[in-house]
């Protein structure tokens, strides 16, 4: 026991083996229910400090186009903080605009102290705690066969949840920029809940020390988002 303790103290001091630098950037053709209606980006925007800590900001955004964009126009952009040698989220900044719904919010976490700041609110929170969007780098880093059946903690707002991780190896995917061998990672709520809007998600990321999300799927209410990778720019 005071080896495998030893061995994880030693490795939150060396922090995580980061597969992405500052530049990267992920494009995706993005599809509903079959119907390719938007496009995605992930993208590493710079290095920043934030608590005192070196942190990579890092972006997701979301832009309809064509007879969607005017039927239902979105411009989702979400900024995330991560912590440099962990690859937890420090900071979260939504700016969701969906066809008339508008909302923006900030999320603070403090993972040494174990409570995030939202609003006016406090919130209890694990040591180890990611966001939704956090999960699409932080798991990049990781062996993914080892975090099978691993329990996560998610924070998304004032929501607060725990999931357990499915992992299926070596999937053949086919995506604008190619086929790749993927390992499947799929998120499950330990209280069976599925997530927002009745969504389930699941991620594939490449089979290689990059580890690139080439393919993203939520499954939702009314119909499956794909997100395929259709460029990239290291």
């Amino acid at each position: 026991m005071r080896i495998i303790a030893l061995f994880l103290f030693i490795s939150i001091l060396l922090g995580v083996s980061v597969p992405f630098k500052v530049g990267e950037s992920l494009q995706y053709q993005a599809s509903f229910s079959g119907i390719e209606t938007a496009t995605g980006k992930l993208e590493v925007i710079k290095k920043e400090m934030i608590q005192s800590t070196s942190t990579f900001q890092v972006r997701f955004t979301a832009t309809t186009k064509g007879f969607t964009d005017y039927l239902f126009p979105i411009r989702d952009v979400i900024d995330i903080w991560l912590d440099e040698k962990t690859l937890l989220p420090l900071k979260v900044v939504k700016n969701i605009s969906e066809g008339s719904y508008k909302k923006k919010n900030t999320i603070i976490l403090n993972q040494k102290e174990g409570f995030a700041l939202f609003s006016k609110d406090t919130i209890q929170i694990s040591s180890e705690t990611h966001s939704p969007y956090s999960l699409f780098y932080f798991l990049r880093s990781e062996d993914l066969s080892n975090i099978d059946g691993q329990i996560f903690s998610l924070i998304d707002g004032r929501k607060f949840n725990y999931l357990q991780m499915n992992v299926e190896e070596n999937v053949a995917t086919n995506v604008p920029l190619g086929i790749y061998q993927c390992t499947k990672v799929t998120p499950i709520r330990m209280d069976k809940q599925k997530f927002k809007n009745e969504a389930t998600m699941s991620i594939w990321f490449s089979n290689d020390d990059i580890r690139y999300p080439v393919k993203i799927s939520i499954k939702m209410k009314f119909g499956t988002l794909i997100l395929k990778l259709n460029e990239l720019i290291k």
